[in-house]
C-alpha cells in the first residue's frame, strides 16, 4: 500500500524520517517530498498526481503553515490534504501537542492560517497528538495496523449523473455503521427505487476517505453473471485474508464459509451485498435479467428463500452473534432466512423526497417553478427511475428543451404512477427514433453488463463516431448505464424488461448472441464453473432463439457432466434445464423428439434429487416413465423407474419404491440388461434393510453379487453392494459386519474413484467405529466424509453425517455441541423432507433429553420419531416405541 506523508519540512524533518521508517517497517511504501525528483528542501510546487497514486494519506501538522504556491490561496500541505479528501483517499491526522518543541530559527508569518488549519482538522477528524519523533513513530506503528486499505469493488456500479438527496437514508446508514449494534442492515425496495444507487453513493461519498471508513470493504453485486455465492466466498477470503490462505484445507464451501465468518467476526470490516434477490428462488433463473417485480408468491414465503442452502445459512450467520463486520444488503425481497432474526434491521426504501426531486430536476437542467416541478414529479409518484426518464425527456425536448411545461404533453397515466409498468417507459422508448429503439431492444437481450466490443455487434449506425453519439444519448436519457472505469454498459432491470418485450426479432438477436459467445475460446482445462460461463451464455441464447433441440445437445455435450459429476453444481443444472420448459415443468419441454423430452425430464430430476428436492423430481420422472412406456424404450423406462424409486426412498415412500424396483428388475430381465437387473436386486436389499427384513436383505444383496460376477463393471457394482451390506449390518446392529463391509466399500471406492461412494464409505466407517467406542477413528472418518460431502454440495448425505457427529459429541460429553449438530441435521432433513432421516434425528434428540431428564421433550421428539418412522422404517419405529415406553410410567 502506498502512503503519502504530507507536512511542512524544516520543522518536521526528523518526524518525517520516523514516519518513513514506521511505514516501511510495516511493509508499505512511503511517498513524500523525499521521493520527489531533485529533492533538497521543501517543494515549491503542488503535485496532485503524487497524492492520487497513493492509498492512504498521513498528515503531520505542527505550527508552521508552509509555502503558498503562486496563484493559490492555501499552502502546499493544505492543498495536498484537500486533494486527498477530494479523491476519497483515507486521511489520518497527527497534530503536535503542547509539549512539542519547535526547532530554533523556524518561524512562520502565517500563524493565523496555521491555527485555522489546525482548528479545521480537529473538527473534521479524530486526530492523534505527538510531541517527539519517537512518540510519532510509536503511534503511527500501531495505527498502521488499522489503516484502511483499498476496498475490493468486485462489480463497480455505473452511477448516473446528478444523484441527489437521500440525506436521511444516508445518515441512517452511517449511524448504523458507526454506532448501531445490529450486524446487518437490509435495504428493501421495488425495482427502480434506487437501492443500489443509494448504497453506492453513500459508500463512495460518505464513507470512503472518512474517519468512519472500515479497514477493509467488499462491494459485491449479484447482478453480474460471474457473481455466484461460491465465487463471492472465494474472492472475499482472498481479499480479507490478504491471499494468505491454505486452500488445501478449505476444499468445501462450508469450510470456506466458516473460515470467512471467523475473519468477519474478528475484524471491523464492511460487506456490501447488492442485488440479493438474484440468489432467492423468485429471481434465480436464467431469465431473471428480464424479470420485473411481479412474482409468484406462496404462503410459506419460500419464494423469498435462498436457492442455495449454504447462502441462506451464511446470511443467518452474518446477522447472528456478534460479528464485528457489518453487512449491508440490498434486495427487492427480504430473504426468508432473515425472518425473526434480531441481528438484522429491515429498511424499506420508498419514493424520493419532494425537495430532493425538485433539486434533481434542476440539476438535470429542467426549468420551471417549484409548483410546476412538483406536479410533474407527482405524476410519476416521485419514483427515482421514472423521475430520471421524465426529466431527460423534458431536457431533450426538440421544441422547448428544459421547459417544465413540456411534461404536460406526455399524457402520463396517473393510476400507474410510481409502479412498474408506468407509461413513462413507453414515452421514453417512443421518444427514440426507430433505429435507436431497435438498438436498445437488442442490447436488452444481453443478460449482463457488456463491454464496448460486445455491443458493437449491433452497430447499425455507420461510423464509430455516430455509434458513440448514440451511446452518449442513451446514457444521458437514463436508458443506458455506463461504468466509465471499466467501460461497461448495462440497462436497469426495469428498462431491460420493457425494451426486451419490444424486441421484434428475438430469434435473430439471440442467434447473433449465440454465435458471439460460441466464438469465445474455452479454457484448455475446466477448473471451475466460472470457466463454463461463455458456454452457459451460448446455451442461454440458443434456448432464447427457440433452438431447443440444438440447446439440449450443447448441454449434453459440454455442460452436463461438468456440472453434475465434476462440480456438483446441481442448482445451475436445474436452471439450465428448466429453460427448456418455458411453460413450466408441469408441461412438456419444447423439444421435438419425445424421447429427448423424456431424457430432459430425467436429467432435471437427477439434478433435483441429490440437492434435496425429491418432491420436485418425482413428477418429472413419472411423466418421463409415461413417455418411455409409450415409446417402448424399456432401457430408459428401467432407468427412470430406478431414479423414481431412489427419490421415494429419500422421502420415506418405501413400499412404492419397492414396487418400482421390482418392476425395473422384471423389465431388465426381459431385455437382458443384466447389469441393471443386478442393480435393482441391490436396491431391493437396501429397502429390505429399512423395513427391518434383514434376512431378505441379505438374500437380495447376495443375489446382486452373483449377477455381477460375470459382468465387466463388477468391481464398482460390488462396491455399492458393500455399502448396502454395511448399512444393513449397522441397522441390525452387527458392528463387526458393518465395519468389515465399510472397509471393503472404501477400498473399492478408491479404486473406482467414485466420490459419492467414498463419502458414504467414510460415513459408515465413522458410524461403525462410534458403535465400537473408538472415538478417535470416528472423528477421523466423519471429518473426511463431511469435508468431501460439502466440497461437492451433496445434500442427501449431509444430515446423516451431521447426526453421527452429534452422537460422537454426546459420547465425548460435549452436550451443547451435540445438540447443535443434531439441530443442523434436522434443519436439512426437514427442508428436504427426508423422512427416515427425520425419524433418526428425532430419536437421537429424544435420547439426548432423556439423559438430561427433560421428559416432556423426550415425549415430544419420541412421538415425532414414531410418526416419521411409520412409513415402513421398522428399526427407527421400534427405537421410538422403546423410548416412549421408558417414560410412560415416569
Amino acid at each position: 500500500m502506498k502512503i503519502f506523508v504530507s507536512s511542512t519540512y524544516v520543522d518536521l524533518k526528523k518526524y518525517r524520517a520516523e514516519a518513513k521508517q514506521a511505514i516501511e517497517e510495516s511493509r508499505n511504501e512511503f511517498v513524500g517530498m523525499e521521493t520527489f525528483p531533485s529533492h533538497t528542501h521543501e517543494p515549491s510546487e503542488f503535485c496532485p498526481e503524487r497524492v492520487e497514486e497513493c492509498d492512504a494519506f498521513v498528515l503531520l501538522v505542527a505550527y508552521r503553515y508552509g509555502d503558498i504556491p503562486e496563484g493559490e490561496k492555501n499552502s502546499i500541505t493544505q492543498l495536498e490534504y484537500e486533494h486527498a479528501r477530494k479523491n476519497k483517499i483515507p486521511v489520518r491526522v497527527y497534530l503536535t501537542d503542547d509539549e512539542f518543541s519547535c526547532p530554533p530559527k523556524v518561524t512562520d508569518e502565517n500563524r493565523e492560517r496555521i491555527n485555522e488549519f489546525r482548528s479545521l482538522l480537529s473538527k473534521k477528524h479524530t486526530c492523534s497528538y505527538f510531541s517527539t519523533p519517537e512518540g510519532l513513530y510509536d503511534k503511527l506503528t500501531l495505527d498502521l495496523m488499522q489503516f484502511p486499505v483499498p476496498p475490493y469493488i468486485a462489480h463497480p456500479y455505473p452511477l448516473q449523473a446528478n444523484f441527489t438527496g437521500r440525506e436521511q437514508e444516508r445518515k441512517m446508514l452511517t449511524d448504523w455503521l458507526t454506532g448501531d449494534n445490529h450486524p446487518m442492515l437490509s435495504v428493501i425496495a421495488i425495482g427502480g427505487m434506487g437501492k443500489t444507487a443509494l448504497t453506492w453513493y453513500w459508500l463512495m461519498e460518505d464513507i470512503l476517505g472518512s474517519d468512519e471508513q472500515p479497514r477493509k470493504i467488499v462491494w459485491w453485486s449479484f447482478y453480474d453473471y460471474e457473481s455466484s455465492f461460491g465465487r463471492f466466498i472465494k474472492k472475499a477470503i482472498e481479499y480479507f485474508s490478504d491471499d494468505a490462505v491454505d486452500w488445501d484445507s478449505l476444499e468445501s464451501t462450508r469450510d470456506q464459509m466458516e473460515f470467512l465468518y471467523k475473519i468477519l467476526c474478528d475484524n471491523r470490516f464492511l460487506l456490501v451485498l447488492d442485488g440479493v434477490e438474484r440468489v432467492l428462488r423468485a429471481y434465480y433463473n436464467l431469465g431473471s435479467p428480464y424479470q420485473g417485480d411481479e412474482i409468484k408468491e406462496d404462503e410459506s414465503g419460500d419464494f423469498r428463500a435462498c436457492i442455495e442452502p449454504n447462502c441462506g445459512m451464511f446470511l443467518q450467520w452474518l446477522a447472528s452473534g456478534k460479528p464485528r463486520t457489518k453487512t449491508l444488503l440490498t434486495s427487492r425481497l427480504y430473504p426468508k432466512e432473515l425472518d425473526e432474526l434480531d441481528g438484522c434491521i429491515k429498511k424499506d426504501l420508498t419514493q424520493l423526497d419532494k425537495d430532493d426531486a425538485l433539486e434533481f430536476f434542476k440539476r438535470q437542467g429542467v426549468k420551471g417553478t417549484r409548483a410546476e416541478i412538483e406536479i410533474a414529479c407527482e405524476s410519476v409518484g416521485y419514483h427515482p427511475l421514472y423521475l430520471r426518464l421524465l426529466s431527460s425527456m423534458i431536457v431533450r425536448d426538440p421544441k422547448n428543451p428544459g421547459d417544465i411545461q413540456e411534461w404536460l404533453k406526455y399524457n402520463l397515466i396517473s393510476k400507474l404512477k410510481g409502479k412498474e409498468g408506468h407509461n413513462i417507459l413507453e414515452l421514453s422508448y417512443n421518444s427514440l427514433d426507430t433505429k435507436k429503439q431497435a438498438f436498445i431492444s437488442r442490447l436488452s437481450a444481453f443478460r449482463n453488463p457488456m463491454d464496448y466490443d460486445a455491443i458493437s455487434i449491433f452497430n447499425d449506425f455507420g461510423s464509430e463516431d455516430k455509434f458513440n453519439d448514440v451511446l452518449i444519448e442513451l446514457v444521458e436519457r437514463g436508458m443506458l448505464f455506463r461504468e466509465e472505469k471499466g467501460n461497461k454498459f448495462d440497462l436497469h432491470p426495469i428498462v431491460r424488461r420493457y425494451c426486451y418485450v419490444r424486441l421484434m426479432d428475438k430469434e435473430g438477436v439471440h442467434t447473433t448472441l449465440r454465435d458471439y459467445f460460441a466464438k469465445i475460446p474455452e479454457p484448455k482445462k475446466i477448473e471451475s464453473v466460472d470457466d463454463l460461463a461463455p458456454v452457459i451464455e451460448q446455451y442461454h441464447h440458443t434456448v432464447r432463439a427457440g433452438r431447443y433441440d440444438e440447446a439440449v445437445v450443447l448441454f449434453r455435450d459440454r455442460l452436463a457432466e461438468h456440472l453434475l459429476g465434476t462440480f456438483g453444481a446441481y442448482q445451475i443444472r436445474i436452471e439450465l434445464l428448466r429453460d427448456l420448459f418455458p411453460g413450466g415443468e408441469h408441461k412438456l419441454s419444447r423439444l421435438n423428439d419425445k424421447e429427448e423430452q423424456a431424457w430432459t425430464m430425467n436429467a432435471l430430476a437427477v439434478s433435483y434429487g441429490p440437492s434435496g428436492q425429491s418432491r420436485r423430481a418425482m413428477p418429472l420422472l413419472e411423466r418421463a416413465i409415461a413417455i418411455w412406456n409409450e415409446q417402448g424404450n424399456k432401457k430408459w423406462l428401467a432407468i427412470s423407474l430406478s431414479n423414481l424409486a431412489m427419490n421415494q426412498i429419500r422421502i420415506g415412500e418405501l413400499d412404492a419404491a419397492e414396487d418400482n424396483y421390482r418392476q425395473k428388475i422384471k423389465i431388465c430381465h426381459e431385455i437382458r440388461e443384466e447389469s441393471r437387473e443386478a442393480r435393482g436386486q441391490r436396491s431391493l436389499g437396501l429397502i429390505h434393510s429399512y423395513q427391518g427384513n434383514f434376512d431378505e436383505s441379505e438374500k437380495e444383496l447376495k443375489r446382486a453379487l452373483e449377477l455381477f460376477k460375470n459382468l465387466k463393471e463388477v468391481e464398482r457394482s460390488k462396491g455399492i453392494v458393500y455399502l448396502y451390506c454395511a448399512f444393513r449390518s449397522l441397522l441390525m446392529p452387527n458392528i463387526d459386519g458393518g465395519l468389515k463391509f465399510a472397509k471393503m466399500a472404501r477400498k473399492q471406492a478408491e479404486v473406482d474413484y467414485s466420490e459419492r461412494e467414498i463419502i458414504r464409505a467414510e460415513y459408515f466407517l465413522g458410524a461403525a467405529y462410534l458403535m465400537k467406542g473408538n472415538l478417535v477413528k470416528t472423528e477421523e472418518h466423519l471429518t473426511e466424509a463431511l469435508k468431501r460431502d460439502r466440497k461437492i454440495d451433496l445434500v442427501e448425505f449431509e444430515p446423516d453425517i451431521l447426526l453421527e457427529f452429534a452422537k460422537l459429541r454426546f459420547k465425548q460429553n460435549h452436550k451443547k455441541e451435540a445438540l447443535k449438530f443434531a439441530e443442523e441435521a434436522l434443519q436439512i432433513a426437514d427442508r428436504c423432507e427426508y423422512r427416515s432421516m427425520q425419524a433418526d434425528i428425532h430419536n437421537f434428540i429424544a435420547e439426548f433429553y432423556l439423559d438430561a431428564g427433560e421428559l416432556e421433550k423426550v415425549k415430544e421428539h419420541g412421538e415425532i420419531a414414531k410418526e416419521r418412522a411409520d412409513c415402513g422404517y421398522k428399526p427407527a419405529l421400534e427405537k421410538a416405541g422403546k423410548m416412549l415406553d421408558k417414560i410412560k410410567f415416569n
